[in-house]
C-alpha cells in the first residue's frame, strides 16, 4: 500500500517535470527525492489539487516520507521556504497551507514545468486578419506580467497534465484548419477557451454524422 502510494505521488511530480530538469533543481538546491516530493505535495494542496494520494501521503509512517519537522527544518535551511515561516514544534498541527517558499525557488520549481506552455506558445496561431486588418495573438501583456507568468496560469489551469495538454494542442491544430476565430494568448489560458473550440468541433463532428445519416 505504502508503495503504491509514493508510486502515484512520485508519478504526479514526473508529470510536472521531465526527468532532466528535476536533476538540474535537485543540484542547484540540494535537494533530495523525498524533499522534492514533500514540495510537489505541498503545493499541489496550496494550488487546490484534489488527490486522494496527497491526503493518504500524511498517513504513511515517519520511516517511509520522513519527519515532516525534520523535511521543515532542512527545506528552511536551504532557503527552499522562508525564514519568516514558523515551523510548528513537534506534536503540533501542520498546516500546509500556511509555508511560504522563498520567491527565487518558486520561480525555478514552476520554471521546470513551462515545457507545457512553451508548446502552447509555439502552436498558437501568430496572427490573424479581422476586416482587412492584423491583430496579434500570441500576446500575453494584458493579463500577465511575462511568458512565465502566462506559462504557470496554463499549467495550474490544466493540473499541469500532459493529458490534457495534448488534447489541447489538438483542438488548437483542428482550429486552425477549421478557421475558428482564436483570441489572443492570455484570453484563451484565462477563458479556457480550448473548451469552446472543443464544443465547436463535437458540434461539427454531429453535424457531419447527421448529414451523412440523411
Amino acid at each position: 500500500m505504502y508503495r503504491l502510494i509514493l508510486k502515484q505521488l512520485i508519478y504526479t511530480t514526473l508529470k510536472v517535470f521531465n526527468l532532466e530538469e528535476q536533476v538540474v533543481m535537485l543540484d542547484k538546491y540540494k535537494i533530495n527525492s523525498d524533499e522534492l516530493l514533500f514540495i510537489t505535495v505541498i503545493l499541489l494542496i496550496q494550488e487546490g489539487e484534489v488527490n486522494p494520494y496527497i491526503n493518504l501521503y500524511f498517513s504513511l509512517p515517519t520511516a517511509c516520507r520522513g519527519s515532516i519537522r525534520d523535511l521543515l527544518i532542512s527545506l528552511q535551511n536551504k532557503q527552499v521556504i522562508t525564514k519568516e515561516y514558523t515551523i510548528p514544534p513537534s506534536g503540533t498541527k501542520f498546516v500546509p497551507e500556511d509555508v511560504t517558499f522563498n520567491k527565487n525557488f518558486i520561480k525555478t520549481f514552476y520554471k521546470g514545468s513551462f515545457w507545457i506552455g512553451k508548446e502552447l506558445f509555439e502552436i498558437y496561431p501568430i496572427s490573424t486578419i479581422v476586416n482587412g486588418v492584423e491583430y496579434k495573438l500570441r500576446r500575453v501583456s494584458k493579463k500577465f506580467d511575462s511568458l512565465e507568468d502566462a506559462y504557470r496560469a496554463y499549467g495550474k489551469a490544466i493540473s499541469w497534465k500532459p493529458e490534457t495538454h495534448h488534447n489541447i494542442m489538438q483542438l488548437i491544430q483542428w482550429g486552425k484548419e477549421n478557421n475558428y476565430q482564436f483570441t489572443t494568448l492570455d484570453s484563451f489560458i484565462v477563458d479556457n477557451d480550448w473548451l469552446n473550440i472543443e464544443a465547436m468541433k463535437d458540434s461539427s463532428q454531429l453535424n457531419a454524422n447527421t448529414v451523412k445519416m440523411l
